[in-house]
């Protein structure tokens, strides 16, 4: 789907709001409210009556577009770019593409990572699983403490995100940010609903969080960092370069977001990946626009200023 092919097809909001109602009723228009088939379009084709209710509904009833004053063709054309852009697309970019404001420009990028949340996925054969941390660099005191260090990484108030990812060509990712006193709990969880630990091999660094409990579930081979970064295709890279497609997004895109709506920028970025090679994830994600209510759609659509990460 090119920005050509959605002004083409979709030229009018009616046509807009036509193949919404083909992707969630089918031929068969539901009301919202009470789920009664009892339903007599408006003659300008915009909305529906319920005749059991009595009330006037629509199709982005309980959808990311509930409430939008925004034409539905400038979402697609939103959900296009956000699919589009493999490191991100800021709200100032995305602002000046669909010349509105900024709050308007976030709001509408939110709820569409709420219709990008995908962690369905089962992985087997051959697995590589990681962390790694965002948040703005260690900086160095005005003044040197005496036996102060200035660490990376676990060292400082970075946020954790954990993942596995397969190794083959096609291979899907699950991730999760999770507290940094939780990793372990957190990978078995994800570990025991994400794989299917009879068929899989996993492979790991030697980092502290993968303890005997994993030996116990699956296969495990280890990749000694301070000794070697690959061994015979043995390795941790591919997990490692999906992790450098969200640092550079943040780094290059967003500069700064919230930790509250971190999860939402990861599950973004996850989502991209997983459908790199599908050719129907324009489709696909308006399918997850009008079928997945997000509790999001309530939130005030201010960020938080004040809890900011950089990378």
């Amino acid at each position: 789907m090119t920005v050509h092919d959605i002004y083409k097809k979709y030229p009018t909001q009616e046509s807009c709001l036509e193949y919404l109602e083909y992707l969630r009723w089918k031929d068969e228009p539901a009301c919202p409210n009470c789920g009664s088939l009892n339903m007599t379009p408006y003659k300008n084709g915009l909305r529906w009556h319920c005749n059991d209710e009595n009330k006037s509904v629509s199709v982005l009833k309980d959808t990311i577009f509930e409430g939008t004053r925004m034409p539905l063709q400038k979402w697609f054309y939103a959900i296009h770019l956000m699919l589009s852009a493999k490191k991100g697309l800021s709200g100032m970019q995305l602002s000046r593409n669909l010349d509105v404001s900024w709050n308007t420009a976030w709001y509408t990028s939110m709820k569409i990572r709420c219709a990008m949340q995908d962690q369905s996925y089962i992985l087997e054969g051959i697995i590589q699983s990681d962390s790694t941390y965002v948040g703005g660099k260690p900086r160095k005191p005005n003044v040197q403490v005496k036996g102060s260090t200035n660490k990376r990484g676990k060292g400082t108030s970075k946020e954790q995100i954990i993942g596995f990812v397969g190794q083959k060509h096609n291979g899907k990712v699950v991730v999760k940010h999770v507290k940094k006193d939780e990793e372990t709990l957190e990978l078995l969880n994800l570990l025991k609903k994400n794989i299917k630990t009879d068929n899989s091999i996993l492979i790991t660094d030697e980092g502290r969080e993968y303890t005997k409990a994993f030996d116990e579930i699956i296969q495990r081979y280890m990749v000694k960092h301070k000794k070697e970064f690959s061994n015979n295709g043995i390795n941790t890279n591919t997990i490692e370069s999906f992790w450098a497609i969200i640092k550079r997004g943040i780094t290059g895109q967003y500069h700064h977001l919230s930790k509250k709506y971190l999860p939402f920028y990861i599950s973004e970025f996850a989502y991209r990946y997983n459908n790199r090679h599908n050719i129907n994830m324009f489709n696909d994600t308006l399918i997850n626009a009008v079928e997945n209510e997000s509790d999001f759609i309530y939130m005030k659509p201010k960020p938080n200023i004040n809890n900011e990460l950089s990378v």
